[in-house]
């Protein structure tokens, strides 16, 4: 049985960041891309990281590189993402 505990990690995320996220219509794909994202930023105590097209896939379980692409293109479009030469970041300002 799972047991999750605070002890054991966990990310911290403002609650205006959370509910403005879940007004927005992202599609499955986009909102875990976006989330993992954060996972590997605010939850590492960053702002920013280097996270790979592989990682990507590896940890969403979407195998093809194209289809991954497209998501990540899209959502830096759209600007909930941010794209740097020093990787992705969650864009936190949600009035963009």
């Amino acid at each position: 049985m799972a047991s999750p505990q605070l002890e054991d990690g966990y990310t911290r995320i403002a609650n205006e960041i959370l509910e403005h996220l879940v007004c927005f219509r992202f599609s499955g794909h986009e909102l875990e891309v976006l989330l993992f994202v954060i996972r590997k930023t605010y939850g590492y105590g960053k702002k920013v990281d280097k996270i790979s097209i592989s990682q990507f896939q590896k940890a969403l379980g979407i195998y093809d590189r194209s289809q991954m692409c497209r998501i990540l293109k899209k959502l830096v479009a759209y600007k909930p993402l941010v794209k740097s030469k020093n990787g992705y970041s969650f864009n936190k300002n949600w009035q963009e």
